[in-house]
């Protein structure tokens, strides 16, 4: 089983946009883990209070695979946290993680998690992806590039990265002992410092140039009061933690 984790913060449109995308394109046993960072836009907790309420009552396809569980913090307490939580309380022998505001297409996950499955020297995968102005013709450029010859380039993302979780234990771990480091606290470099860790194992965040996503992108930031504030003070503890100079980081 795979579980799906994606973290909230307000954006309902987003939110049920994906996950009625991950009912209708995925076919192999998953799970959907909702961890919300303390939404408050109208519609969204009475959005997951339907979810829940259609797992309880529901016996038919939607929910035949591993399930929802939806955790409800009530603040928020940024990426790094929210993936931990996730991670926490998933089951699955893969995780995902998945930004709210990205578009998927069919098979999407299962393909992935073939190509993770294939490619025992890849420990951690992404797709590749369009971004921002999502193109008139996305489901066609979608369909030519599922098409391409397979390629796998380095460069993880964070919007969309899948892992074993056996992989899990063969990280360097943050002093804190957690798999992702809540030092990045809300936002930015959380995913920068996975991508080393991984890289310090010997098997970097790699990328599929075959399996097409869509990133709108910055649209929880956008929600975020300061957020730009996280990028410069997170980017200092990176540097700080991996001993990296300041004329380094921009070679």
């Amino acid at each position: 089983m795979i579980s799906i984790i994606i973290p909230t913060y307000n954006n309902l449109f987003f939110t049920q946009q994906i996950i009625g995308l991950i009912q209708q394109t995925t076919k192999i046993d998953y799970e959907i883990i909702i961890v919300d960072n303390g939404s408050v836009e109208p519609g969204m907790q009475e959005y997951f209070n339907w979810l829940e309420k259609e797992m309880e009552d529901s016996d038919g396809p939607r929910w035949t695979f591993g399930g929802l569980k939806i955790i409800r913090n009530g603040e928020n307490l940024g990426v790094a946290k929210a993936w931990n939580i996730g991670i926490k309380n998933s089951d699955g022998e893969i995780i995902a993680i998945l930004n709210n505001d990205i578009l998927i297409g069919n098979d999407c996950i299962e393909r992935m998690v073939k190509v993770l499955n294939e490619n025992p020297d890849v420990w951690c995968l992404s797709p590749a992806f369009t971004r921002l102005s999502m193109p008139e013709n996305w489901h066609e450029i979608e369909l030519k590039q599922r098409f391409a010859p397979q390629q796998i380039v380095s460069g993880g993302k964070g919007f969309f990265f899948m892992f074993m979780r056996g992989t899990m234990a063969k990280l360097e771990k943050p002093k804190e002992g957690l798999f992702i480091d809540e030092q990045f606290g809300m936002l930015w470099y959380e995913d920068t410092d996975l991508w080393e860790r991984f890289k310090k194992a010997g098997h970097p965040a790699m990328s599929v140039n075959n399996i097409l996503v869509h990133h709108f992108e910055s649209k929880t930031i956008a929600l975020i009061d300061n957020a730009n504030k996280y990028k410069a003070e997170n980017r200092e503890k990176f540097l700080n933690k991996y001993n990296i100079k300041q004329d380094e980081s921009k070679n």
